[in-house]
């Protein structure tokens, strides 16, 4: 029997005029936009937390000890762009696809995955910085060993919780999550920060606290859960053809854009990554709809894909893509307009020489905007290979480029690597994915035409 996902748009509104009619299809149109600006609230709310911890940070530290805690900070990044590539995508690609019936098993068996891998990835933190002390020990951080491993692992299982609400449309609970996990951790870091009590370790500690409130606050909406390890081999393989290609790809995206952040501080000191973590925690004000949409829009394309096949899929990708590319391109001309002002009005006089980088990111956001629809697309489609495809070429091309342009062009030519590198990801993942949906089409014209000979015959 042929599913409609395999039916062109054209053939569905002749031979099923009552799909587009039915109240599923008419609430699934209410529902989207409701979760869609759930999801933009919740992720303010996270974005403007983080934002005024960072400033928080930036004025209470000295550059070099704030640049130290952007440093640590991208290890726990890192270690949640795994969990990205190996839980969270295939579980927003599969989980929409579920029946009732399935649901159980499903979840249970996510849920333990990324139990496994949370601990997993705080003892390798701890490992890694402990070790630090015997072959890195100018950079004085053992101390940061604890803490780091807490906060590591109290901050993906509270990222995945949120997750998962979005994931099957409890977007309501995912604020829930965040309000008690960044709401109680404002106010406390802006007591220590006042009261002079401001130390990386405490910082850390603080936001392991509140992370683990959140998660745990929230885990008894957790849906009914069963546990058999047949289950969880099925569910773990299904996982893996999406995610086999995504977890290198977490290893190469960070090895392809990063090598220019991470050439900065070798060229210039920990006050390169100071200064560049200031300029970004203000234009990261786009990333209130940008993670926002990161966090519906995939599984609402998986979701249309179930009932709409490609031409549904498609035509709510466009949508997201004009509509929040405009909003992405107003905003970095804003920011573009008024640096200086932006830059004096968070941290005073002190990063004002920063204007060129502050610009510089505005236009980095354009091209990270045009990211979410097309991966989303591909997710959808459970065809991940082209975003593992494109690393190679953004590797070849940082590798090559980063040392040059930290040296001779300072955190100006850092901030056009990161551009560039962009533009080699959207070219090679754009294409694909409309050579892919051009094949999907073909293909399901083709088995429709095939079965309506059958039942003419």
């Amino acid at each position: 029997m042929i599913s409609l996902e395999e039916v062109p748009e054209s053939r569905i509104s002749v031979q099923q005029p009552w799909l587009q009619r039915s109240f599923v299809a008419r609430g699934l149109q209410r529902v989207r936009g409701g979760r869609t600006v759930a999801a933009l609230f919740d992720q303010g709310l996270v974005s403007g937390a983080n934002f005024i911890t960072n400033v928080l940070l930036a004025r209470a530290f000295g550059i070099r000890e704030y640049g130290v805690f952007a440093l640590a900070w991208i290890a726990v990044l890192f270690a949640n762009s795994l969990q990205y590539a190996l839980i969270v995508i295939p579980m927003v690609s599969v989980g929409p696809k579920q029946e009732t019936e399935e649901r159980p098993s499903y979840y249970g068996s996510v849920l333990l995955q990324e139990i496994v891998f949370a601990l997993l990835a705080a003892m390798i933190m701890f490992i890694s910085v402990r070790l630090s002390t015997t072959y890195f020990p100018q950079w004085g951080v053992g101390h940061l060993a604890l803490p780091l491993s807490g906060a590591t692992l109290a901050y993906l299982l509270q990222d995945f919780i949120r997750r998962y609400f979005f994931c099957t449309g409890q977007s309501k609970r995912a604020l829930v999550t965040d309000v008690v996990g960044y709401l109680t951790q404002l106010p406390i870091v802006f007591w220590i920060v006042y009261s002079h009590g401001a130390k990386l370790s405490n910082v850390l500690w603080i936001i392991a606290a509140t992370s683990f409130a959140g998660f745990f606050a929230c885990m008894p909406w957790y849906e009914p859960i069963t546990l058999n390890a047949r289950s969880f081999r099925r569910i773990f393989l299904r996982h893996w053809r999406i995610s086999r290609w995504l977890a290198p790809t977490a290893f190469m995206q960070w090895g392809a854009g990063n090598l220019f952040l991470l050439a900065a501080p070798v060229y210039y000191g920990a006050a390169a990554s100071a200064a560049l973590r200031a300029a970004l925690n203000i234009v990261a004000v786009a990333n209130v709809w940008l993670l926002g949409l990161d966090n519906v829009v995939p599984a609402q394309a998986a979701r249309l894909m179930r009932l709409e096949g490609v031409a549904g899929m498609l035509r709510y990708i466009k949508g997201i893509f004009l509509q929040w590319g405009g909003v992405t391109l107003v905003f970095s001309t804003l920011v573009a307009c008024f640096p200086s002002f932006l830059l004096r009005l968070s941290y005073g006089t002190k990063y004002l020489s920063d204007v060129p980088v502050l610009r510089l990111y505005g236009l980095l956001y354009v091209f990270l905007v045009i990211s979410v629809p097309l991966r989303a697309g591909l997710q959808a489609l459970e065809y991940t290979a082209p975003i593992f495809w494109a690393y190679p070429a953004m590797i070849a091309f940082s590798g090559a480029l980063a040392g040059p342009f930290a040296r001779r062009l300072g955190l100006n030519g850092v901030l056009l690597g990161m551009c560039g590198v962009q533009l080699i990801f959207q070219s090679v993942v754009g294409i694909a994915f409309w050579l892919r949906v051009r094949h999907t089409r073909r293909f399901a014209s083709e088995n429709f035409d095939s079965c309506q000979l059958q039942l003419d015959q």
